[in-house]
């Protein structure tokens, strides 16, 4: 059976501020896949710098097997040096999994990372001290099997409730108090990293004095999706596009009035259509047998692609042809899309931004972005 690791990531800026100050990069190849979570020294946009060059450093280093002592030393010599406080500062946790389960975790000045396993309690790992530069880093060897969790996370979190619920913060201890009675873990990845950052909040009394981030890792079966939108540019292709739709054993969505009606037609299955708008922005969603989602096409996508640029994803809960989406789209780690390139004269109305009514241009952003939070992503035009 193949393994995958499934990553969920939510985070909450400090009050006040528009960039977060933790950033989150995933890098994925053939042998491994990195996650690297770095906070910047301080908060907002000189914060988000230091953790941005960070985060993007290592992971794109580690993926190409470079050591981990010249990761470090490309770091330090790169941070550009706060003027205030002159220091050139990040703290990072490092993970790399790769496929046969055997894992390696780096951490310098974050809180430890969590493991969850079967009915055990969370056991945070500490790992063993070693010194590069002027860095002591704490590293720790793994052994992963199917259904392991893993959590990361920056202070935001165990510092949260200062000043307002907990006087001295969560801790540690009220993490792992939190992963034994206050949230779902059996719920998705994405879910229980949201999860995390809400009882943060709830802590906080709804102001967070610190960027907080939650990076859920779990180590579960292999997933494969394939998402149809739109019709190919010759209608001789239809055939051949539905045909690649139904191959193999994949979770499978539609995006796109148009193009469930040519599957409808060519493998005889009815489309029942739910009327009711979750989301008055949001055209509401259909059923096909054999189908997992189908939902409306270039407006839904759009919207996938704006919360996906954001940053701020939040799908617990949300019923919206967006949100599903989104949440089908995190729950795969192989996808297929599957692009057709006939224009849709509705798209071209007067008013309508010009980018939008491009479903390929809509398509290739949401590849990309998708590729960048490690997903393996290949694109098929039609």
């Amino acid at each position: 059976m193949a393994i995958s690791f499934e990553v969920g990531i939510a985070s909450q800026n400090k009050v006040d501020e528009v960039l977060c100050g933790d950033v989150v990069e995933v890098q994925r190849d053939e042998q491994s896949t990195v996650i690297v979570l770095s906070d910047g020294l301080g908060s907002g946009v000189k914060a988000n710098i230091l953790a941005t060059l960070t985060a993007r450093i290592a992971s794109r280093l580690l993926i190409r097997g470079v050591p981990l002592s010249e990761v470090v030393e490309t770091i330090s010599s790169t941070l550009p040096v706060c003027q205030v406080r002159n220091l050139a500062y990040s703290t990072f946790s490092i993970l790399q999994i790769f496929k046969n389960g055997t894992g390696y975790l780096i951490q310098y000045d974050n809180p430890r990372a969590m493991l969850l396993r079967r009915n055990q309690p969370p056991i945070p790992l500490k790992g063993k001290e070693r010194q590069y530069g002027s860095r002591k880093i704490s590293e720790t060897m793994l052994e992963l099997d199917d259904g392991d969790t893993l959590i990361l996370c920056s202070d935001g979190v165990t510092h949260a409730g200062v000043e307002a619920l907990l006087p001295l913060g969560l801790g540690e201890e009220g993490l792992e108090r939190m992963l034994r009675q206050e949230v779902g873990l059996k719920n998705s990845a994405q879910i229980l990293a949201e999860e995390i950052v809400e009882c943060c909040e709830c802590y906080s009394a709804g102001t967070m004095g610190d960027d907080t981030t939650a990076v859920v890792v779990k180590v579960r079966p292999l997933i494969k999706g394939v998402l149809l939108s739109g019709p190919p540019l010759d209608k001789a292709q239809d055939q051949a596009m539905v045909d690649a739709f139904f191959e193999g054993k994949k979770t499978r969505a539609i995006c796109g009035g148009t193009s469930a009606n040519i599957v409808s037609r060519l493998r005889n299955l009815p489309i029942d259509a739910d009327l009711s708008y979750v989301d008055p922005k949001i055209p509401p969603i259909a059923k096909m047998p054999g189908v997992d989602l189908v939902t409306e096409g270039v407006l839904t996508l759009t919207r996938v692609v704006q919360v996906l640029e954001s940053g701020q994803i939040r799908i617990k809960n949300k019923k919206d042809g967006a949100s599903l989406l989104l949440q089908w789209l995190l729950s795969c780690d192989e996808i297929d899309l599957l692009v057709g390139l006939r224009i849709n004269a509705a798209h071209l109305t007067p008013g309508l931004p010009y980018s939008m009514g491009l479903r390929s241009t809509v398509l290739q952003k949401l590849h990309d972005l998708l590729s960048e939070r490690g997903k393996i992503c290949r694109l098929h035009w039609y």
